[in-house]
């Protein structure tokens, strides 16, 4: 071994060691936060069953309308969109919702307060603690699910059961492509934040 080190070209080896550097450097860049969205494919989808509650997270394309429609399907019976903003109307949020009929309106319920992702949780909670609740479906953006289920799941009482649906949509193309990536990476990274941050909540 020590003998063919030493007929290795001193170039040939300088790029070896290089290239070596490089693939440790991506692999510290890149596998730590593909963790977490492999992890999340583990994650429950929507059961058969009718839930208590569909938490739509708002702030992501296509979030809103999915929430809208599993809930509208008779897959929950109470449909919660959070983080809104204030004095926001639920036709401004929902065009049509005004020819629903006041039993329907009833059960759709637009929260304004929440602004991030664990006050959303929390907002969650407080709905379930104050309606009874067991069960419910966490709508948002597949990039996203992996940080809101951790959120959710710490800040939830441990007997209520969690379901996801994740809504994808980056577009396609290169412009799609890179948003994807992109996302899916800032995500990742947050994930490891916030996990760091609720160890100690």
């Amino acid at each position: 071994m020590g003998r063919q080190s030493e007929n290795v070209p001193p170039g040939e080896a300088a790029g070896i060691r290089s290239l070596a550097g490089t693939l440790i450097v991506l692999s510290l860049l890149l596998v730590p936060p593909a963790i977490p969205h492999l992890l999340a494919l583990r994650i429950p989808g929507p059961p058969p069953r009718p839930v208590d509650a569909v938490f739509v997270l708002s702030g992501g394309e296509g979030r809103i309308p999915a929430g809208y429609r599993i809930w509208s399907s008779g897959m929950a019976r109470e449909l919660y969109i959070l983080g809104a903003g204030r004095r926001i109307s639920i036709e401004k949020i929902l065009p049509g919702s005004s020819a629903l009929s006041p039993e329907s309106l009833s059960r759709i319920h637009v929260e304004g307060w929440s602004m991030n992702t664990l006050e959303n949780a929390f907002s969650a909670e407080s709905v379930l603690s104050r309606r009874g609740f067991t069960s419910a479906t966490l709508v948002t953006s597949g990039y996203h699910v992996p940080r809101a289920y951790l959120a959710f799941r710490k800040v939830l009482p441990a007997g209520v059961a969690l379901y996801v649906y994740p809504v994808n949509g980056e577009g396609e193309g290169i412009g799609g492509a890179w948003r994807w990536a992109r996302r899916h990476f800032i995500e990742g990274w947050k994930y490891w934040g916030y996990r760091a941050l609720l160890r100690w909540e």
